[in-house]
């Protein structure tokens, strides 16, 4: 079992955008760090096709479309430079919608890895439909690629996690802890906490004397927690802020950031369509999403 978990590919939707090839870059340098596979896969249907291969679509059979999205996969993958030494690549082309195909596959792969815009008709790789879609109801970890330095092997920038004690956000942080480590990059954690209504004044500053405290403790277990497992140097702060505007504002000085599916506490607003929702839409850098 452990040995499969291993060998478990890193899957990445393409559709031929240039976000689909920044997540393929990012999933090449990952793959390369965790000797895994990664499987590049397209999927499409009628209504939602590729804008290459919806040029074919009026003339094409079936088949014809098959071997233009397949032709269009394999074009996407030899644009994007192979890292040294090489991962093992496989393409797939499937015949059904994105979401689904992506979820499907998704179960057996190490995580899911999508661009943060991608093109077609319907736009169906925009974040809000493909990228949403996985966040929602993946059972394995998924990462939107945002921005377009990602896959540098000298890229020396921290990895940040929300953390808020909840076993989503600690499942987040072992998992950004041990890419953080294969990198030789610094692990930020960071934990926030903001009144979602102003209380009166005389008891304001004792309540956020609580929070602060309450932050403090779970940084350092989730600190502990770290290093005493993984070989990373890791930081923390305890910030008074709304969660998601503090994630999205430290990302732009990370090159990656993760948080659980859901939250408590200080990262209440960790159920998707809020911090992650806020993270999957406006972070400067990748985005992962991880659950329990």
């Amino acid at each position: 079992m452990v040995d499969a978990q291993r060998r478990a590919p890193v899957l990445v939707g393409v559709d031929g955008s240039a976000g689909s090839e920044a997540a393929l870059r990012w999933a090449y340098r990952t793959a390369a760090l965790e000797c895994r596979p990664v499987t590049a896969l397209l999927a499409w249907t009628a209504d939602g096709l590729p804008r290459n291969v919806y040029r074919e679509a009026t003339a094409a059979s079936h088949r014809g479309l098959t071997r233009a999205a397949a032709e269009m996969l394999d074009r996407s993958v030899a644009r994007v430079p192979m890292p040294d030494p090489p991962v093992e690549v496989s393409t797939r082309v499937v015949n059904t919608d994105t979401v689904s195909a992506l979820l499907q596959h998704g179960e057996q792969a190490a995580m899911t890895v999508v661009g943060a815009a991608g093109h077609g008709p319907l736009g169906r790789l925009l974040v809000g439909s493909v990228s949403q879609g996985l966040v929602h109801h993946a059972s394995r970890p998924v990462v939107v690629v945002r921005g377009t330095d990602v896959g540098e092997r000298s890229d020396q920038r921290p990895m940040i996690v929300g953390v808020d004690g909840s076993p989503a956000s600690l499942a987040a942080l072992r998992w950004a802890a041990e890419r953080a480590s294969l990198c030789r990059v610094p692990l930020r954690l960071i934990h926030a906490y903001a009144l979602s209504a102003t209380p009166l004044p005389q008891r304001l500053e004792k309540i956020y004397q609580g929070l602060r405290e309450h932050g403090w403790r779970v940084l350092d277990e989730a600190t502990a927690t770290v290093e005493g497992t993984f070989d990373v140097a890791v930081t923390a702060d305890a910030v008074v802020d709304a969660p998601g505007r503090t994630l999205v504002r430290e990302s732009s000085s990370a090159q990656l950031v993760a948080t659980g599916a859901r939250g408590h506490g200080g990262f209440a607003a960790l159920l998707l369509g809020s911090t992650g929702h806020q993270c999957v839409l406006h972070a400067a850098c990748p985005v992962a999403v991880v659950r329990p």
